[in-house]
């Protein structure tokens, strides 16, 4: 919940701090007297302001995880200085401003790779603990089976509800599973390994390389091979070189005892046993201790694992006293307390990491939907008048984002937010290419001679009126073909985009006619441009439309003109439609 808090305050504080920067931005305009001047405190502030912002995004790590943005945000703040040294104020606070908004960007996406970093690592936290509580299970089997199956039984069921409530936040990956299991089998081989181990720096103390050299050597060996096929990941040959390096330990202590037997009393055997059952007891104290450490229980279980830490540090006391009977009471005592502490921790615990994995995720979910809001409302106006329907697919993407937070589904909410910033942003560069391309047009029409050119929802339309047919009839009046000319001559350069054909009529005559005479004159105009002025026929689609589409006033003789018409229209825009 703390983090859910910090994350919310960073939040409202980004917010603030854009509507403040804004603000700034509109009083710069203001403080611009007739000179064209702008008070320098107030364009120094801005671009100071503009350059800490830079800074802290590169302090954030913008430069590894938000390389795009930073690189923009740090030649806008370029840009700006050099404006202000070129003497033009305006353009220098609008390019500081615009730093500072792709450098806090910047800032925002470094901070949603960090929590997908933090969500990795708290995954990886929970497979630990998983395995680590099987290398329990495994262990605490070898010494106590009986009472180790209940405990376990228990944990297990725990961690089992720990593990559904973990899986609602992000659902384990197949692949973590064979890690687990694998995980598992290496516990269990790591485990006869250890305790090899342990019988054999044992026997090595009472003597094994003199009384049974070759068997000790042999264990050895075989250990050395079972670590190298654990490494590898093969289980199979790793357990059974273990199990063969188990058989020559015990082999070697047997023979060592027996060895030890001639030149030692029973006492100093006893003792000698004595001291390596409370080495035991101590090392399985400690491994308790550290389970239970690593789930948190000094904070989820403070009274058993105080209890436990008492007990294991009397315990080593103990044992540097010889008092071998007390050693394994109070390392029975603290093994008790820490596996205590451990089964109730480690539930708490897991539940801790669910929640903060959640809270890091609902996060996200915001964040994005925040950045794919901001942008739709910053590009609005050109999105929705060139590339519409990209726009309304980026609303309709928000829209759901928005859903899927109310429902808690924060996986498909950053997602589906993901993709409202992509829409939008492949509207906004269409629309940037769609303005390029029609001002490159009108630019080249602006050659045709008496004609007129606008910009309509379809692209570029180019228009002939007035007596560019005779009356009732579909032929050219020749006086046109050196304008018509002209006119492919832009279609052939920008030879990337379709070309519509429209006839249009005054209300004279009847509708049917008048119908039929558009269709007429359309392809008589498209026949023109394909025959004689080498316009490839299938890159035009030639429409009468009658007089349902009149520009001006049928009821005087200039708007009967001008509505007797052919239109030409560059189909820029066609592609976006199709889409």
């Amino acid at each position: 919940m703390n983090q859910l808090m910090r994350r919310t305050v960073r939040y409202v504080q980004y917010v603030t701090y854009m509507a403040v920067t804004a603000f700034h931005i509109l009083v710069a305009f203001g403080l611009v007297g007739c000179a064209g001047k702008v008070d320098p405190i107030f364009l120094e502030t801005s671009l100071n302001d503009a350059q800490k912002a830079v800074t802290e995004a590169r302090r954030l790590g913008a430069e590894e995880y938000a390389s795009e943005t930073f690189s923009k945000a740090t030649r806008l703040i370029e840009g700006a200085q050099q404006a202000q040294r070129n003497g033009d104020g305006i353009l220098s606070i609008e390019l500081a401003f615009w730093a500072g908004m792709e450098s806090r960007i910047a800032g925002a996406q470094v901070r949603q790779s960090l929590a997908q970093r933090r969500i990795n690592e708290a995954e990886a936290g929970v497979l630990r603990a998983v395995i680590q509580e099987m290398e329990y299970k495994t262990r605490a089997a070898q010494v106590r089976q009986l009472i180790a199956e209940e405990k376990t039984t228990r944990a297990l069921a725990r961690a089992l509800q720990a593990e559904q409530r973990a899986v609602a936040a992000q659902a384990e990956s197949t692949q973590a599973k064979t890690d687990a299991q694998n995980a598992m089998l290496r516990s269990q081989i790591q485990v006869i390994i250890d305790r090899v181990k342990l019988i054999l720096d044992d026997v090595k103390v009472q003597g094994a390389l003199t009384y049974a050299g070759g068997n000790y050597q042999a264990a050895q060996d075989l250990i050395v091979q079972a670590r190298a096929a654990l490494a590898q990941d093969n289980f199979n040959q790793a357990k059974s070189l273990a199990t063969d390096a188990e058989s020559y330990a015990n082999k070697t202590k047997i023979a060592t005892v027996a060895g030890k037997n001639a030149a030692i009393t029973e006492s100093q055997t006893a003792k000698l046993e004595a001291h390596t059952n409370a080495k035991v007891a101590i090392a399985r104290a400690q491994f308790e201790i550290d389970r239970a450490e690593k789930m948190n229980a000094f904070e989820h279980a403070a009274e058993l694992f105080q209890r436990a830490t008492s007990s294991f540090e009397g315990a080593n006391m103990a044992l540097t006293r010889e008092q071998y009977d007390r050693v394994l009471t109070l390392a029975a005592q603290a093994e008790s307390s820490a596996s205590d502490a451990f089964i109730l921790a480690e539930p708490i615990e897991r539940e801790r990491l669910a929640e903060e994995a959640l809270e890091e995720q609902m996060a996200q979910a915001k964040d994005a939907v925040f950045r794919a809001e901001e942008a739709l409302d910053r590009e609005a106006v050109a999105a929705t008048t060139l590339v519409p329907a990209h726009h309304e697919k980026a609303r309709a993407l928000l829209a759901d984002a928005k859903q899927a937070i109310a429902d808690e589904n924060y996986s498909q909410a950053i997602d589906l937010g993901q993709q409202s910033y992509k829409h939008l942003a492949a509207a906004v560069e269409k629309g940037k290419e769609i303005e390029a391309v029609e001002s490159r047009i009108l630019d080249a029409a602006a050659t045709v001679s008496e004609t007129e050119m606008v910009q309509s929802e379809k692209g570029v339309l180019i228009r002939f009126s007035g007596d560019l047919f005779k009356q009732g009839s579909s032929e050219i009046n020749p006086k046109f073909f050196p304008k018509i000319r002209q006119l492919a001559e832009v279609i052939k350069t920008f030879s990337d985009y379709n070309v519509r054909i429209e006839g249009h009529s005054d209300s004279s005559g009847g509708t049917d006619v008048n119908l039929r005479i558009t269709q007429r004159r359309a392809d008589a105009f498209m026949k023109y441009l394909a025959e004689t002025c080498d316009v490839p026929r299938k890159r035009m689609t030639a429409t009468g439309l009658g007089e349902d589409h009149p520009v001006a006033d049928n009821n005087r003789r200039e708007g009967r003109d001008k509505n007797r018409r052919i239109d030409t229209i560059l189909l820029t825009r066609e592609s976006e439609i199709h889409d």
